[in-house]
């Protein structure tokens, strides 16, 4: 049964069922619907202040579905374009890591649907995925980055991130903006 609150100055709609549950029950879905469930025993005005005592968090994660959507529609790239630029950004960045003995990889794309890039120390290879067509020029230049620091530490120790540090300062930045962009769904 579908309800409204007023949360903080904002009308929440959200979908009710009665169920055979111990608690009152919340669900926010990746679609940014809501969902409660609650025993029939358990008064509205309880449900309620429930939700009320919770309208931070379910205001914070309306508003983090509602970036993702936003996220998903941009496309800054084609995808001749990206790898394109990829490869451009790579050649970039090698001279850095030439000093560092690393010998330029073979660069490899594909769909991917839940990393931004691999890398393979022992084998030579970076592997860029081609949906970073939907992230921002500054993202996938951390990218390039992120899997050419592997090079040097094959893992995300505290050493790895003082590494990319040193080539990518605003690298929190970019991984907080890449991780809103959804790709799932997109593999051809």
């Amino acid at each position: 049964m579908k309800k409204e609150i007023i949360l903080n100055g904002v009308t929440v709609s959200y979908d009710f069922q009665c169920k055979n549950v111990k608690n009152i029950n919340l669900r926010i879905k990746p679609d940014g619907s809501v969902c409660v469930s609650a025993s029939r025993r358990v008064p509205q005005s309880e449900i309620e202040g429930f939700l009320k005592s919770k309208a931070d968090f379910i205001l914070r994660a309306l508003q983090a579905c509602q970036n993702k959507k936003m996220a998903e529609k941009t496309q800054y790239f084609t995808e001749t374009q990206i790898r394109s630029v990829i490869f451009e950004l790579c050649k970039q960045a090698y001279p850095y890591y030439e000093k560092r003995g690393i010998r330029f990889p073979q660069i490899k794309f594909r769909r991917m649907v839940s990393v931004w890039g691999s890398c393979r120390p022992k084998q030579g290879i970076l592997t860029f995925n081609t949906n970073l067509i939907y992230a921002p020029p500054e993202c996938v230049e951390y990218v390039v980055w992120h899997e050419f620091t592997h090079f040097l530490q094959a893992n995300h120790s505290p050493l790895y991130y003082k590494e990319l540090e040193q080539v990518c300062p605003d690298w929190k930045e970019c991984r907080r903006r890449l991780r809103e962009i959804n790709i799932r769904g997109e593999k051809e």
